[in-house]
């Protein structure tokens, strides 16, 4: 379990500040930040995150195979963890 929050985290390190920087394009622009923050964690800037972790880091994925995890699993767990991050915040603003 440890392993996959390791990933989740260097996932998040590409992840979080593209998501932030087009909520705060959005923002200056008249749209909503909330929604311009989540909508880019869940799409375009995850899939950007995926991307830039495969280039720069393929080779990890040797380390998380050791430990029994498949790349599918890492993928589909930091997505469902970004997925229920972002419910949790719709369903309490």
């Amino acid at each position: 379990m440890r392993s996959l929050f390791l990933y989740y985290k260097q996932i998040s390190s590409f992840n979080i500040p593209f998501s932030l920087l087009i909520a705060f394009l959005a923002y200056i622009n008249g749209g909503s930040f909330d929604v311009f923050f989540f909508l880019p964690l869940l799409t375009i800037g995850y899939l950007l995150a995926l991307y830039l972790f495969e280039v720069r880091y393929a080779h990890q994925y040797f380390f998380y195979f050791n430990l029994g995890h498949e790349k599918l699993k890492l993928i589909g767990f930091t997505f469902g963890v970004n997925a229920a991050i972002a419910l949790t915040y719709f369903l309490i603003f």
